[in-house]
């Protein structure tokens, strides 16, 4: 049986903001998620990858991260993967944390189960 976490992660990508793009505002997405573009605002979203070229002026929120690109703010998610080639630039507070050699972050790092519990602390489902 498939359950409904399996279903967004192994899912298609529902929306695709490109390269090309800049929104200013909040983004609250549900699905799985893929920005390559410039967002000044918050993202708030099930599961969100960031392309190389994402370019993130505000905090995001998510059950599941995949980050590629930069942000500057505070990372909030159950599940976090940092690649090489991301930058971070806030807080990290995250359940189960993916770091690549080579990703750079500024910031506090907050990670592991003891977290659960916690105000304000991602929740996993």
């Amino acid at each position: 049986m498939i359950k409904k976490k399996d279903r967004v992660e192994s899912g298609e990508i529902k929306s695709i903001l490109s390269s090309e793009l800049r929104i200013e505002g909040n983004i609250f997405a549900t699905g799985k998620v893929r920005i390559d573009g410039e967002v000044l605002g918050d993202v708030n979203g099930d599961f969100i990858v960031f392309g190389e070229s994402s370019k993130i002026k505000g905090n995001v929120k998510a059950k599941k991260v995949i980050l590629m690109g930069s942000v500057e703010g505070d990372v909030e998610a159950a599940e976090a993967e940092i690649k090489s080639s991301a930058k971070v630039n806030g807080n990290l507070t995250v359940r189960e944390l993916s770091v690549e050699r080579g990703a750079s972050i500024e910031g506090a790092v907050k990670s592991g189960n003891f977290l659960e519990g916690q105000s304000g602390s991602p929740e996993k489902k």
